[in-house]
């Protein structure tokens, strides 16, 4: 996930006063022992049976939400499953989380001591709106190496009488064979030399990699996001909000701008509109001579990505892709 996709969950900076609110939150360290041992020794269950690609065992015990709506946690399993394979988790922590009798419409809960430098060590804030007033929560994080290198696996359950799966991702922690605080050091060498586009993706990168789910955020998640608020660039789109992007006597209506990542390559992704993909041959010239432009007037992308990816769609959704080589 983005930092873009980060500020449209509403997940904020921590600071030193935080605002009242009726949810509670315990750190590992907090939690009641017995509680402590169920909530794990679930966690502990699901990712046995993730790890054997048991999806009717996870369905059987999640709760009811969660069985009605089960294809995406099928889905990543499956997408997983060679990751999952014989792997053994490392409990990184895990949180109790109490929903309180009347809920905050904004769903952030605090865990931890809060002072002027953030959260302490081991806290943590979530932003989980909607949840059932008067309920119990708690969320578990596991560390694992995969086949293609370090991974997190994060769990959500609910009390119902027991523990209930009631949410689950799967995310890599590497990207091209380097963790989030490598790519927090290029961001953070990137915006010493004012390379601005290079220093937001790399932070982005970071905040993805360092970040076990997009509802979660810590004191190095906000300091990453509050690094990265001064190198936006003008003409990298946000919050779904398309950008104009002018070059060669021509207007490209830009939507996305992403990272894009293979075992080998690091890339950049550019999607933009177009009237009509009709012509193939015209659309991916045209995807191409966007790239090049965007490379003429940025030439520090050719340090910080390896290829540029250029989608042409039209209103149909249909895309012609162009590609662009950088090194």
């Amino acid at each position: 996930m983005k930092l873009t996709i980060m500020r449209a969950l509403g997940i904020l900076a921590l600071s030193a006063a935080a605002p009242a609110w009726t949810q509670t939150c315990q750190t590992r360290d907090e939690m009641p022992e017995q509680a402590r041992t169920a909530v794990e020794n679930a966690a502990k269950q699901t990712f046995d049976q993730a790890t054997k690609a048991d999806a009717n065992g996870l369905k059987t015990n999640s709760t009811p939400a969660l069985q009605s709506n089960f294809n995406g946690i099928a889905a990543a399993v499956t997408d997983n499953k060679d990751a999952l394979a014989a792997a053994t988790p490392q409990l990184r922590t895990s949180f109790l989380l109490d929903s309180g009798t009347t809920p905050n419409s904004d769903g952030n809960f605090y865990c931890g001591v809060y002072g002027a430098k953030g959260t302490s060590s081991g806290g943590a804030q979530f932003s989980l709106p909607g949840l059932d007033a008067g309920k119990k929560y708690a969320v578990v994080i596991q560390d694992f190496i995969g086949a293609k290198g370090p991974y997190a696996l994060t769990t959500i359950f609910e009390d119902l009488n027991g523990w209930k799966l009631a949410g689950f991702q799967i995310r890599p922690e590497s990207a091209v064979g380097h963790d989030g605080l490598w790519y927090l050091k290029q961001a953070r060498d990137y915006k010493s030399k004012g390379q601005s586009h290079n220093a937001w993706f790399y932070y982005a990168t970071s905040w993805e990699l360092l970040a076990p789910i997009p509802a979660m955020n810590t004191t190095l998640l906000g300091n990453i996001q509050e690094e990265s608020n001064g190198v936006l660039p003008k003409d990298v789109p946000v919050e779904g909000k398309p950008i104009a992007f002018s070059a060669g006597g021509k207007t490209y209506t830009i939507t996305d701008m992403s990272t894009f990542k293979t075992d080998k390559n690091f890339d950049l992704s550019i999607k933009y509109s177009v009237a009509s993909t009709g012509d193939f041959n015209a659309t991916q010239a045209d995807a191409r001579a966007l790239a090049n432009a965007m490379v003429a007037q940025y030439p520090e992308l050719k340090d910080g990505f390896s290829n540029i990816w250029v989608h042409a769609v039209d209103a149909n959704g249909a895309e012609v892709v162009g590609l662009v080589k950088l090194k």
